[in-house]
């Protein structure tokens, strides 16, 4: 099925469920009143909006890519280009088959300078969502699992039979595997993003008088390596790490806020 008709299903089954729900309803009013501040020409009124939607104890345990998505969009309006980055990434995390953030991403970091990442990974995460490979890998490996005990325990044993069970096995449940492998939300947890407007030295200790070992432009993602204090020790790529203020960065996944 076609994401895009996926996603509009969604949303319209969503729209039903909150037509009943008061509070949900209320949501729904305020995603289209930002939405309509954005489309107006008002970033500021849609940004604030956002974030006040995205902040909400409705979305506390689950969002909306396209939230994010147009959030992008009025932080990028309102010249703030790192933290719609960061919004885009979070999209991205959502939604990680989701082709107009990667896009408008690709678009934003070219203009920094920063590549976007374009292995296997993002290839197949573009191609089929990582939940999908997950959910279809575990049950074509039960089902592999399960056909096995049956033709096992039942006489007399057809080795062809038995063969084919255990391929489906293993190959279920390694379509499993590389669906968790794929998946961006594995390694969210220890990436941020720089969010500062101006380029941060990468210090070789934790102290404003330490010797610079390089800078990291704003809207690289970088991973967290460990923490002392406001400090923290980032990696920004193969064999580039220091420690940055963690006032200058935003964790990659978003808290309970929103934020």
């Amino acid at each position: 099925m076609n994401k895009k008709l996926t996603r509009t299903i969604i949303a319209g089954c969503l729209f039903i469920v909150c037509s009943t729900d008061p509070i949900c309803a209320g949501l729904v009013d305020q995603v289209t009143s930002a939405n309509a501040s954005l489309a107006g020409g008002h970033p500021i009124e849609a940004l604030d909006s956002y974030k006040a939607i995205l902040s909400s104890p409705e979305l506390s345990e689950s969002s909306s890519a396209e939230l994010w998505f147009n959030r992008a969009l009025a932080e990028e309006k309102n010249g703030n280009a790192p933290a719609a980055s960061l919004s885009l990434r979070r999209a991205l995390l959502l939604d990680p088959g989701f082709a107009p953030a990667r896009r408008q991403l690709g678009v934003l970091l070219g203009g920094r300078g920063i590549p976007l990442a374009s292995g296997w990974r993002e290839a197949m995460t573009e191609m089929i969502p990582p939940e999908f490979l997950i959910l279809g890998g575990s049950i074509i490996g039960w089902i592999g699992i399960f056909a096995l005990i049956i033709f096992l325990m039942l006489g007399p044993r057809k080795k062809r039979i038995v063969l084919l069970a255990i391929i489906l096995a293993g190959a279920g449940h390694g379509v499993c595997v590389l669906g968790t492998l794929i998946d961006p939300r594995l390694v969210a947890a220890k990436q941020a993003v720089i969010t500062a407007k101006e380029a941060q030295e990468l210090k070789s200790t934790p102290a404003d008088n330490a010797a610079s070992l390089g800078s990291a432009v704003p809207g690289t993602l970088i991973r967290i390596v460990s923490r002392n204090g406001s400090w923290w020790c980032v990696s920004v790529g193969p064999g580039v790490s220091g420690w940055i203020h963690s006032d200058t960065v935003s964790p990659l996944l978003p808290s309970s806020k929103g934020v």
